[in-house]
């Protein structure tokens, strides 16, 4: 819980760097990773997020007065992902703002465009708040990538799939116990060896 209320809950391998206290106009963090955020409301202090690389390469800005959302910025992710649960927020990236109202996901990729989706599932984009993997119609690497940060293991893929998965996990299991549950699809399989895991179709 950050020093004006706001609360901040954060994925594996994310950070977020604040004041103790915040000074000024504006209330200024940043972050790595995967956040997911309850802004304490303070209409004339506005509440600025900076995305960022762990090196520091900005990947855009969230600017909000109060308002629950997530943002999933991994660098192995395809695109940077702003997603609004409750209230407003405006994400800007390079000169180029979209406002986000409930539902809606803004998608940030290398280039300039902020390309917002309307009426997304929010229960998948904060289920690892919640304590789960979501996987909805999820492809193989994808899930694999989500593995691979909670449970800290690479992962070598002697091919993939071109299935896709369907299913909630609690992250509260064994990883052995997770792949198990994968390989009941009877579409993939792997090979562990210490901390790699190896996905063969």
């Amino acid at each position: 819980q950050l020093s004006d209320g706001t609360r901040v809950w954060l994925n594996a391998a994310s950070s977020v760097s604040f004041p103790a206290v915040f000074s000024g106009e504006e209330r200024k963090i940043t972050v790595t990773g995967e956040v997911y955020l309850e802004v304490a409301q303070k209409a004339n202090r506005p509440f600025i997020v900076s995305i960022v690389t762990p090196q520091g390469k900005d990947l855009g800005t969230v600017e909000v007065l109060g308002t629950h959302f997530n943002i999933n910025a991994y660098q192995d992710e395809d695109a940077v992902r702003t997603t609004l649960l409750e209230g407003q927020v405006r994400v800007l990236h390079e000169g180029n703002s979209k406002l986000l109202r409930p539902e809606d996901q803004a998608e940030i990729t290398d280039g300039r465009t902020i390309t917002v989706h309307q009426g997304v599932d929010v229960t998948e984009a904060v289920a690892w708040k919640n304590g789960y993997f979501d996987f909805q119609e999820t492809d193989i690497t994808s899930v694999m990538r989500q593995i691979s940060r909670w449970y800290d293991v690479n992962i070598v893929y002697e091919d993939t799939t071109p299935a896709h998965f369907l299913g909630t996990i609690s992250r509260k299991v064994a990883l052995s116990e997770v792949l198990k549950m994968l390989e009941l699809t009877g579409v993939v399989h792997f090979d562990v060896s210490g901390k790699t895991i190896t996905v063969v179709p």
